[in-house]
């Protein structure tokens, strides 16, 4: 019986994954990091997100304790995290990919899957050669490496690009899933979680090979339908496509933690910075909204919000920022300590499906929505928070001097 695609590419997708992703944008930021242990760090500066290669030799991971990692690492470097940063990134590592198929589907901030099926015709080369140049392009463009796998379904693009990292390039053609599933292990297979695998052990289904042997009539009742096409998939059909349809967001929420504090103002600078952020990304998205939900969090983990619904749908925070905080005298409590803050817009809607209005939109004039583009462009180019909110910026120590970036591609975005 025949179980495998055995064709070499009836379909050719690749799924492409930025190594130690947060802590690969700070390296190429700051070059002198490379080589040496390095550690983002969120969750109010308490706990690694990001190690990169050299910090993982001691076995230093995401979620491990900053003060746990200073006693293992003692020399390594620790950054806090900069989102804004690693999102500009990603814009301009999918802009990359673009140059050479326009068949994207952003899986996350560091990962996509792209689908190459005819373009060895225009580009005369092998599905493995475009590859290893959009491979290229995105080292010596953005300073970063990727890992990349190639074959002829998702699932299996995904397990080929966690094969070799880092920067690894694995090619796994319709005539060699067979050899190549015997040696991944059942615990490679994402989708797969620590339930799902603990069922199928109880059924004798504890390998890759017996995962993809079995009966589908018994994958479907262990698993149900997602089951079923994880097992072709991992057979070489593709059962899943490349997606290139970006969903509209329901709700897009930003929020950061910082030091336990009840000082009104450092609370309050944080949660203008969530702000700011949030409507950031919604002008990258080309998104309004026209309801807010501010939230504080306690040092007990207790959550609480205001709600503030706008008159206009709106992407441009300045002449909201008094409404923010009438809000947060609200919600702030004195002599409450809290350990986080966050902005959450609802009711998004695209810009151009909102119907133009017979009289122009007092809070949001042409005049402002030219000045948030030009602050967008400085801080993209110069680094977040260049230009701030007022309120927004540390109260000791002043603003941080801008950051100039030293990568070409990444210099003229806008």
């Amino acid at each position: 019986m025949c179980f495998f695609q055995r064709t070499s590419f009836p379909t050719a997708i690749a799924h492409i994954d930025c190594n130690a992703f947060f802590a690969s944008v700070e390296e190429a930021y700051t070059p002198a990091y490379r080589g040496k242990p390095l550690l983002v760090a969120g969750m109010g500066a308490s706990c690694v997100i990001t190690a990169n290669y050299a910090a993982r030799k001691f076995n230093i991971g995401t979620g491990t304790p900053v003060w746990e990692a200073r006693k293992i690492c003692p020399q390594a470097i620790i950054v806090p995290a900069n989102f804004r940063r690693y999102m500009l990134f990603h814009q301009n590592f999918l802009k990359i990919i673009a140059e050479f198929t326009p068949d994207i589907e952003a899986a996350s901030i560091d990962e996509c899957y792209i689908d190459l099926k005819g373009l060895r015709r225009l580009y005369r080369k092998s599905y493995a050669a475009i590859c290893g140049d959009i491979q290229a392009a995105i080292k010596s463009r953005l300073g970063i490496g990727v890992s990349i796998g190639l074959s002829t379904s998702k699932v299996l693009a995904k397990v080929a690009s966690n094969y070799k990292k880092p920067n690894g390039l694995t090619v796994v053609s319709g005539k060699d899933i067979e050899k190549f599933l015997r040696i991944i292990p059942i615990e490679k297979i994402k989708g797969l979680g620590t339930n799902s695998r603990a069922l199928l052990a109880k059924q004798g289904i504890d390998t890759t090979m017996k995962f993809v042997t079995a009966p589908p009539d018994q994958i479907k009742k262990l698993l149900g339908k997602p089951g079923l096409e994880m097992q072709l998939e991992l057979r070489g059909f593709s059962v899943r496509p490349v997606n290139t349809e970006t969903p509209l967001p329901k709700s897009l929420a930003r929020t950061r933690s910082f030091t336990v504090t009840s000082d009104r103002q450092i609370i309050y600078q944080e949660l203008l910075k969530n702000l700011a952020l949030a409507f950031w990304h919604l002008r990258k998205r080309k998104l309004k909204t026209n309801l807010l939900t501010l939230m504080l969090r306690t040092r007990d983990y207790k959550t609480y919000g205001e709600e503030i619904r706008l008159p206009e749908d709106l992407n441009c925070e300045g002449a909201i920022v008094g409404a923010v905080k009438q809000g947060f005298e609200r919600l702030y409590r004195s002599g409450w300590q809290y350990r986080s803050s966050g902005i959450i817009t609802t009711g998004l809607r695209p810009e151009d499906m909102i119907p133009p209005k017979l009289f122009p939109n007092e809070l949001e004039t042409d005049q402002q929505l030219s000045l948030f583009e030009k602050i967008d462009r400085i801080n993209d180019k110069y680094g977040a928070e260049t230009i701030a909110l007022a309120g927004g910026k540390k109260i000791s120590g002043g603003p941080a001097g801008p950051e100039k970036l030293n990568l070409p591609f990444l210099g003229t975005a806008h």
